[in-house]
């Protein structure tokens, strides 16, 4: 199928976006029958969708409303959110939705790359079926939100922008989470592993094993201070869980049960989310895994030291209480024998697809929750970094909090907001106002009746941004 070209923004396009984007951001109203059109999340009936299975295996669809506006967003987790509130918030609005669903073996053939040429080929089938879109959006949550922010750097002939929501970086996060293990495993469980899994199915015992060896630290007061300096200097968010408010960093023994809790959710899978599955990306057999995380070199006294002031704080007084120094602690990390990265490992990591430099070359907009365990918000500041590094003109890029804990836990209404903001920014070359207020504003006028909850936040400076150790750059 020849590839599809992108299209100059037809009249009906334009007009479509004059009248609906941006009610309470850009100070307009909505009209009656659009603020009826907004408040529907529930999928319409007239639509069209079709289904199949790539050449790889990967399934696809696709669903096209009867009142198709030109605009189609395109997503990498389509069939998990296919009737989701905001997949039929989308639909009523006029817009069509695309994409996969995650290869079946996924766990051991993990490749970015290949997702992106998948949904490009999703994309295709769609022009085929329905006709040239007059816009394109890529849009994702978590791993989707990578191939997202890659598309941007490399695609901008096939999309028009991107919102990335949750994103990850690869090769960061998982270096930031194995800083954070590496912390428990030689202060509190010297005996467990958190790297180079072989036995996909062996995991869940060995989170049984860390869970517990966390609850038998957390009930000890040197315990409890080595678990929260494992999340100050992993950088992991002590508010993760939906069952409490986040705590105030004012309340040393409300903000250490927090980042307990967090440390537990992430026991789940030891050494990080999914490390398994970057282990073998790419197919790498089972026996084999090529390490993609390093931390030979890192001072880890200087990553505590780069720590939420709260965090460090906190840590400080828990020591104390634990009649310890928590420079002890860390000069015991600081002679530990270090992990080492796999040259081919990194190798695989650099290539187009699978990684980024914070080069977008159409408009990005990221969003991500404060309480997110898995892919940690300090994260923006990782491409951020690349952004100022490459000389990255801020005009393409913007970014906004949702106050909520777990992993890409956004309401309808966020999202909506999320879509309208960069399409906005797609129209008329400007970002409009990305400040909590405002987007709070906008959500409620889009789903009228929900809970928006975009709030004001800074990430600390991210502590492991880099793609690949020294030594290869």
């Amino acid at each position: 199928m020849p590839k599809l070209k992108k299209t100059h923004c037809s009249p009906r396009w334009t007009q479509v976006l004059r009248r609906s984007l941006l009610g309470a951001a850009a100070g307009l109203l909505l009209g009656a029958s659009q603020g009826a059109l907004a408040q529907s999340t529930i999928c319409p009936t007239n639509i069209s969708e079709q289904q199949g299975i790539l050449a790889d295996g990967t399934p696809y669809g696709m669903r096209f409303p009867a009142n198709w506006n030109g605009l189609l967003i395109n997503d990498l987790d389509y069939f998990g959110a296919r009737a989701s509130a905001r997949t039929c918030y989308w639909l009523n609005r006029g817009y069509a939705v695309s994409g996969t669903n995650r290869h079946p073996l996924r766990s051991f053939q993990y490749d970015p790359a290949q997702e992106i040429r998948n949904l490009l080929q999703v994309v295709d089938l769609f022009s085929g079926t329905y006709g040239n879109p007059s816009r394109i959006v890529q849009y994702g949550h978590s791993g989707g939100g990578f191939v997202a922010l890659g598309m941007s750097e490399t695609q901008a002939h096939r999309i028009d922008g991107v919102v990335a929501g949750c994103a990850h970086e690869q090769v960061p996060l998982m270096n930031q989470m194995l800083d954070g293990w590496f912390v428990l495993q030689k202060l509190i469980a010297p005996e467990l592993q958190i790297t180079h899994f072989t036995d996909l199915a062996a995991v869940p015992a060995l989170a049984v094993q860390w869970r517990a060896a966390l609850t038998a630290a957390q009930a000890t007061p040197i315990g409890r201070a080595r678990i929260a300096l494992a999340a100050t200097i992993g950088q992991w968010p002590a508010w993760s869980s939906p069952a409490y408010a986040p705590p105030s960093p004012q309340d040393l023994e409300a903000l250490q049960q927090a980042m307990f809790d967090t440390a537990i959710l992430n026991a789940g899978q030891p050494g990080g989310q999914s490390r398994f599955m970057s282990e073998h990306a790419g197919g790498v057999p089972p026996a084999s895994p090529r390490q993609l995380s390093w931390n030979t070199g890192v001072d880890y006294a200087k990553l505590f030291l780069q720590g939420e002031n709260a965090y460090t704080r906190s840590v400080r007084e828990l020591y104390r209480r634990a009649q310890a120094d928590v420079a002890d602690d860390l000069a015991v990390l600081d002679t530990s024998s270090r992990v080492q990265a796999d040259p081919s490992a990194i190798a695989f990591w650099s290539e187009p697809g699978r990684t980024v430099h914070g080069t977008p070359q159409v408009p990005v907009l990221r969003f991500h929750t404060t309480g997110d365990n898995i892919v940690p918000p300090q994260i923006i500041d990782s491409y951020e970094q690349k952004m100022r590094a490459q000389q990255t003109h801020p005009r393409l890029y913007a970014r906004t909090l949702v106050q909520a804990p777990g992993h890409c836990t956004f309401g309808a209404a966020e999202s909506a907001a999320a879509m309208e903001t960069l399409l906005q920014r797609i129209e008329t070359g400007k970002w409009p106002s990305t400040r909590p207020a405002d987007m709070n504003a906008l959500a409620t006028s889009l789903i009228p009746g929900s809970q928006p909850r975009f709030v004001e936040f800074r990430p600390v400076t991210y502590s492991r941004p880099d793609n690949a150790p020294p030594a290869t750059r």
